[in-house]
């Protein structure tokens, strides 16, 4: 275990070293062919001469910052970057630190001191060349041929379209290499305009966000500009409520969305859907999507970590880390390198399976359908996988509904509240999530410790869920145990529990063994079934059931199957017919 001050010495080190390495590779790119020089025309502005990184520049820096970010999940974040100070000079790329538009304002270069986690610090590319546009969908004309173009620049044109002022608006933000124009994404719409009667407004930037990733990273400040502007011209012009405004962003359009909402004054909500990782990874919080950007803010993690497309950080009032938020199932791993080093990939499916499951849960969770998802808060997945977090506490806001509904959880006063959930690898990815209670009886005939596996099948009245498989584990009699299963099925009220138990015998000198028989029986109070899915708190409790033996605690053998039911009085205790028929151990433990 490293000390504090061998950890901070060891960041420092690496510190060090990668900033030598960046200033020598500045060096090396001035002199190369790397950079090549350009000129850009903006609105009210000129840009010339400024540098511009060609994909080896991206991959060196990318291999270092990777260096660094695994540096800090291994050790923590040290003594910490100074993020206020000014660069080297010599990293300093641009002639100048500001870009200013005649009805946007004033674009500032960040200055960080770090080199690795604002590596190349770039202007935004042209408004021309970015080329930012807006489409509109409602009820009334949710498929338009042709689209229905939207601008700031004529308030008049959009008001007379099937636009109204008077309901909420939903705007959706792609992220890079996409341009709003994917079957994804028309889908997403549709299942919106299903879902109540919105202004569904997509934000197009495909210009901008096919560049190279470190110049479409300059561009998203450009577009959330673009973005405010068309918010604030229709709640001036047009009569809109800026609280009914919901900004929801993938990717680069997710911190599209908090720059854009940095600009709205009163701004509703915004929904991040893994918002991107690479270089917004420790940055400062107005330097990317955090939770001061709207009234509420939301966020889908799905891809998190320094190999994942998604950042790791919370960055909302509520972060959702469906799965634990950094591999999905169903999901090859994200190969990074290889969409780095093509230049003509499209972050798909294909290509970012877990870093797009945040667009397709939160589509999914736009369906009408009897599986709604509840998220439990949680220190890590871990425990909540283990069961330990399955409680929305007295206000109820220990938990939140995903989707639409997350705006029902009762404070706002809260930041970074982390939230888990499960799903399933294919689509529907919704499951019902159970949480399983095996509370073990202690009698003086029961051995304290057994090992084995615990099968179980629950009957309710609209469903069967058939042998789930408890993890091989060590059972101490007289205790509780949790466990947490996420299935396709909901069972409705449950009626009865089946039981098997396989024990595994661990020690062949066992005193309770004789000629080869050990006795490894279970002794079983009862067995508690919550559905999870159920919110608030006072729902869950009325899906909770628990289920007894006909007399309690129920001795499982290894060759009987044990049935539980909801309508035997868990107060009843007597020897069951399996401790009768079954000779019981010739040691008799201590209660």
């Amino acid at each position: 275990m490293l000390t504090k001050s061998s950890r901070q010495l060891y960041l420092q080190s690496i510190l060090l070293v990668s900033s030598f390495i960046d200033i020598f590779n500045v060096l090396s790119f001035h002199r190369s062919s790397v950079y090549c020089k350009r000129t850009i025309s903006e609105k009210g502005y000129n840009v010339s001469n400024w540098w511009s990184p060609l994909p080896l520049a991206e991959k060196q820096v990318q291999r270092l910052s990777n260096q660094r970010e695994e540096a800090m999940e291994m050790f923590g974040p040290g003594p910490g970057v100074d993020l206020n100070v000014t660069l080297l000079p010599i990293v300093e790329f641009h002639q100048s630190n500001q870009a200013c538009y005649a009805d946007l304002g004033c674009i500032t270069r960040f200055s960080f001191a770090d080199p690795l986690l604002w590596p190349i610090n770039l202007l935004p590319e042209s408004r021309t060349k970015i080329n930012t546009h807006f489409t509109l969908y409602t009820r009334e004309n949710s498929n338009p041929q042709p689209l229905v173009h939207i601008s700031a620049d004529d308030p008049n044109g959009i008001a007379a379209t099937t636009f109204k002022a008077t309901r909420p608006t939903k705007f959706f933000i792609h992220g890079w290499r996409n341009t709003g124009y994917e079957e994804l994404f028309f889908i997403f719409v549709q299942r919106f305009l299903v879902k109540g009667d919105y202004n569904i407004i997509r934000a197009h930037w495909g210009g901008g966000s096919r560049s190279i990733y470190f110049q479409s990273h300059a561009n998203t400040r450009l577009v959330g500009l673009e973005i405010a502007l068309l918010v604030n011209t229709m709640v001036e012009k047009l009569g809109v409520q800026a609280t009914d405004v919901h900004l929801i962003g993938h990717s680069l359009g997710a911190h599209t969305a908090g720059y854009a909402g940095e600009n709205i004054r009163n701004l509703g909500q915004i929904t991040g859907l893994d918002p991107a990782g690479p270089y917004f990874h420790g940055l400062p919080s107005f330097a990317r999507l955090d939770h001061t950007d709207a009234n509420f803010v939301d966020v889908v993690h799905t891809n998190a970590g320094s190999l994942g497309f998604g950042i790791v950080e919370s960055s909302g009032h509520l972060d959702f880390r469906p799965n634990g938020g950094k591999h999905q199932p169903g999901c090859q791993p994200t190969d990074l390198q290889a969409i780095w080093n093509d230049p003509t990939a499209i972050v798909s499916d294909a290509s970012t399976c877990d870093h797009m499951r945040s667009v397709r849960f939160y589509s999914e969770s736009l369906i009408p359908t009897d599986c709604s998802t509840v998220g439990y808060e949680c220190s890590n997945y871990e425990s909540f996988n283990n069961g330990l977090c399955t409680s929305c506490g007295l206000d109820n806001d220990k938990c939140a509904p995903f989707g639409l509904e997350a705006t029902s959880f009762p404070t706002r006063s809260r930041k970074n509240v982390n939230i888990y959930f499960k799903t399933g690898g294919d689509f529907p990815y919704c499951r019902y999530q159970y949480l399983i209670k095996l509370s073990l009886g202690k009698t003086r005939n029961a051995k304290p410790t057994i090992s084995g596996e615990l099968r179980l099948s629950v009957n309710g009245h609209t469903g069967i869920l058939p042998n789930i498989q408890m993890p091989k584990s060590d059972y101490e009699h007289g205790k509780d145990y949790r466990f947490l299963a996420a299935e396709p099925t909901n069972v409705g009220p449950v009626n009865t529990v089946n039981l098997r138990w396989f024990p595994v015998l661990t020690n062949l000198f066992d005193p309770t063994c004789f000629l080869g028989f050990c006795d490894q029986r279970m002794y079983v109070k009862s067995v508690t079934i919550s559905l999870l899915n159920s919110y608030p708190d006072a729902n869950k409790i009325a899906n909770t059931f628990e289920n007894c033996p006909v007399f309690g605690p129920a001795a499982i053998g290894p060759l009987f199957n044990t049935e539980l039911s909801v309508s035997n009085n868990c107060s009843l205790t007597f020897p069951s017919l399996v401790s009768i028929l079954i000779p019981g151990p010739w040691i008799v433990y201590k209660k």
